[in-house]
């Protein structure tokens, strides 16, 4: 019917415009890229300092994730694409703050040696230099708000470094890229739930209604 307004079904209810306006201003309001912190745990023979490596860290890509699919060629009518799996982009590069003796460079040079052997270049265990890095998003007072786990890491390619007489008033960066396996979240309260605690909690309840099934009315009555 002409003049009629158009009336639309809502999703979700999103509360007062107030409150939500609110929280742009409180310290859930924007994420911040340079606010982030970087541990990496190389495999326990690298026995250089890497909290101080991971301080150094400079610029760094959180990485991202995406869900493979293939055509559902059995479904009738418009097409659908299902997943097969997850997907990982495998590297992400890291940008470190160098100090004088290149200290950074050395750490990663040790920690790629444990891949391959430099006399007789005999490649080393898998399990022998992999390691992992986790990543947080900060908020203003440095509190965690965001973190993320990459598993199996090794430090794949270390870039060259150009040096130059005109670039006396700048600092050297070391870029390296990781290859890593697949990354999982860091907040305990998005963890999966422990494989073990779920059988335990079948194995109990089967057995408490095993009991109480078996229990008298009468006392169950009491």
């Amino acid at each position: 019917m002409a003049g009629t307004l158009a009336s639309f079904l809502e999703a979700a209810s999103f509360g007062v415009l107030n409150d939500i306006l609110s929280t742009f201003h409180s310290d859930s309001g924007y994420a911040i890229p340079n606010r982030f912190d970087v541990i990496i745990s190389p495999p326990s023979v690298v026995e250089l300092d890497a909290r101080a490596v991971s301080l150094r860290c400079e610029s760094v890509t959180l990485p991202g994730r995406n869900l493979v699919s293939v055509p559902d060629n059995m479904a009738y009518g418009p097409g659908r694409e299902v997943v097969t799996g997850p997907g990982y982009a495998g590297t992400i590069n890291m940008n470190f703050q160098a100090t004088s003796g290149l200290d950074e460079r050395i750490f990663f040079e040790e920690w790629q040696k444990q891949a391959f052997d430099e006399q007789t270049w005999d490649v080393g265990y898998y399990n022998d230099y992999t390691g992992v890095i986790d990543m947080y998003i900060l908020d203003r007072q440095d509190k965690r708000r965001y973190g993320v786990r990459l598993h199996e890491c090794y430090p794949k390619d270390i870039a060259g470094t150009e040096l130059a007489q005109d670039a006396n008033s700048q600092i050297i960066k070391n870029t390296i890229t990781f290859q890593y396996h697949h990354w999982t979240v860091l907040d305990r309260n998005r963890q999966p739930p422990n494989l073990g605690n779920q059988i335990l909690s079948t194995v109990v309840n089967t057995a408490t209604r095993t009991i109480l099934s078996n229990v008298p009315s009468i006392l169950n009555r009491l």
